[in-house]
């Protein structure tokens, strides 16, 4: 019998060891939805485990077989408001539930630390992952011209 890979998931705290591994998944997948990565917009990348080591932050890999295969980080908005940022999937391990399996880890996490909603920004163009959080029980707040502005309580 195949074990699936959900079930192999490991999902842990960033370590000093997986920053590098986990800024490289994320700005691969900039260039793969981009097509070019501009590393003055991102800063906190530079230092993963320094930057979401602080109240109210978490910065999460999820690891198969010790090699990291997504993200997601929860950030402080205000006292009752996180937000999720950094949801990314390295591209051969998409399609399988692994975002599916990280949201929900960071939305046990939010509630865990205290935070009664989330809210989230993603790009228009990026429909799969407007569907996720929809189909988890997001609603989208508003939009501009590039951005959708998702909420959701939890």
């Amino acid at each position: 019998m195949r074990v699936s890979l959900i079930t192999q998931l490991k999902i842990i705290k960033i370590t000093e060891r997986y920053q590098i591994d986990a800024k490289n998944l994320i700005l691969a997948g900039f260039n793969e939805r981009f097509g070019f990565i501009d590393h003055s917009y991102n800063p906190d990348l530079n230092n993963i485990y320094t930057y979401y080591n602080k109240e109210g932050y978490a910065f999460f890999v999820g690891l198969h077989q010790d090699h990291v295969i997504c993200t997601g980080a929860l950030t402080k908005v205000r006292d009752e408001v996180g937000r999720i940022e950094r949801m990314s999937v390295k591209k051969q391990y998409r399609r399988q539930g692994i975002a599916q399996r990280m949201l929900v880890h960071l939305e046990n996490y939010a509630k865990k630390i205290g935070y009664p909603k989330l809210v989230l920004e993603t790009n228009k163009e990026w429909d799969s992952a407007i569907n996720l959080y929809i189909n988890n029980g997001f609603i989208i707040d508003k939009q501009d011209k590039e951005r959708v502005y998702l909420a959701k309580i939890l």
